[in-house]
């Protein structure tokens, strides 16, 4: 037997396993004794058919469909003997034949081989906010505003108003309305921030009726943005509920029973949230830092696998909207790409921190995990030795948690 290793780039590497006669000897050997077990023919029992007799009938077609189980045996023993650490699944692309024997040439990947810098004192800002009075308000109002109740109006008088509008699409030459093009109705909300200003300027004052010509924003600079005729065609004033002692064991249903009550949850609430924002922030100040200082490539098997978990995620998230259906992983691929490559990137330098720290669970990271989840202890340990899942995360968050430990950290208070 002879093994001839290339690296192609990067972590990619190339087998070629030669394999003479001898070798693959007592390879077919114990292929004819698979096949033997469920090969009848006539004068003898199923599985009885001497090896001689399945040997001369049926022996070049057990051997040519052994050949991909010997290359993958053999490989196997070579990531083995010379501790590989394979990432991802090899790759037989090709299978030569010879009078002497065979050829398989076989790829696969490897995890980096990179040294693990600096971790420890990396200078870092931890972002400081307070909920202030002002972010509980707004809060509050934007609550109101989603239990809010619509009155019919005459006269857009201010942005608390939804506006039906219709569009018809002029020509840009004439003015004239586009033949054949199909009116389009919409519902603007002209308190929304993400309505274009001067279609919500050119609303304000309008009575139901009135028309305007109004061009569109358009996101390519370099295309001609389309011009239309709107005529408003319904408005309704935007009331939003009362924020009373009533609305509060509404819209809590039951939960609080007075103003102040909610007050101080939406206070807790949103400090808890900026807490976590500004832990969050660490992170990725730390993560990028060492992702910076840390050069090596990455297993393309990995960043696939990860742009699939990516895209999974998207799917979810934009679940019923129109066309997702028909859009693939590979059609986002580019889009993903980056995040992939950090995220593996991260992991790979995280996993040497964890070995480097010799961080494991204890018996406290399963009871404050625990906590968190809402389950005893009992069902934490069990659901950490069923999920490997559940264990590597929390065992992540121990390493983020020590790398902040080590780190010089700068206070920033954040204005409201």
């Amino acid at each position: 037997m002879q093994r001839t290793l290339t690296t192609v780039d990067g972590c990619r590497r190339e087998i070629q396993i030669s394999l003479t006669l001898s070798d693959l000897r007592p390879h077919f050997d114990t292929a004819y004794q698979k096949a033997q077990s469920g090969i009848s023919l006539p004068g003898f029992r199923k599985g009885k058919v001497p090896i001689s007799i399945v040997k001369q009938k049926f022996g070049r077609e057990i051997e040519a469909e052994a050949l991909e189980s010997i290359a993958d045996e053999e490989f196997r023993r070579y990531a083995s003997e010379e501790s590989q650490r394979v990432v991802g699944h090899p790759t037989l692309s090709d299978i030569s034949k010879s009078s002497d024997g065979v050829t398989f040439t076989i790829g696969f990947e490897i995890m980096p081989d990179f040294s693990l810098g600096d971790y420890r004192g990396l200078n870092v800002q931890r972002l400081v906010r307070v909920a202030s009075e002002q972010d509980v308000q707004d809060e509050i109002d934007r609550i109101c505003l989603r239990a809010a109740s619509f009155q019919p109006a005459e006269e857009v008088t201010d942005p608390m108003h939804v506006v039906t509008i219709t569009l018809n699409e002029l020509d840009r030459d004439t003015s004239l309305p586009v033949i054949g093009a199909e009116s389009k109705e919409q519902r603007v909300f002209l308190d929304d921030d993400n309505i274009d200003l001067h279609l919500r300027n050119s609303i304000q004052g309008l009575n139901t009726g009135d028309s305007f010509q109004y061009i569109a924003e358009t996101p390519d600079e370099n295309t001609q943005p389309p011009s239309y005729r709107v005529t408003v065609t319904d408005i309704q004033k935007v009331v939003p509920a009362e924020f009373n002692n009533e609305f509060v064991e509404t819209v809590s249903a039951g939960k609080f029973h007075t103003t102040e009550e909610l007050r101080s949850d939406i206070d807790r609430q949103l400090n808890e949230y900026f807490l976590q924002a500004s832990r969050d922030s660490l992170e990725n100040q730390l993560v990028d830092q060492l992702i910076k200082d840390h050069t090596f490539d990455v297993p393309g098997s990995l960043v696939h696998s990860v742009i699939h978990q990516l895209f999974d995620d998207f799917k979810k998230r934009n679940e019923g909207a129109p066309g997702l259906e028909n859009v693939t992983a590979h059609d986002l691929e580019h889009e993903f790409q980056p995040a992939a490559e950090r995220i593996v990137r991260w992991e790979l330098i995280r996993d040497k921190i964890i070995t480097a720290e010799n961080i494991e669970l204890t018996d406290d990271d399963a009871t404050s995990a625990a906590g968190r989840f809402g389950i005893t202890e009992d069902q934490m340990r069990m659901v950490m030795r069923q999920n490997r899942n559940v264990a590597d995360q929390l065992l992540a968050e121990k390493a983020v948690q020590t790398l902040i430990d080590y780190a010089i950290i700068t206070d920033v208070n954040v204005d409201s």
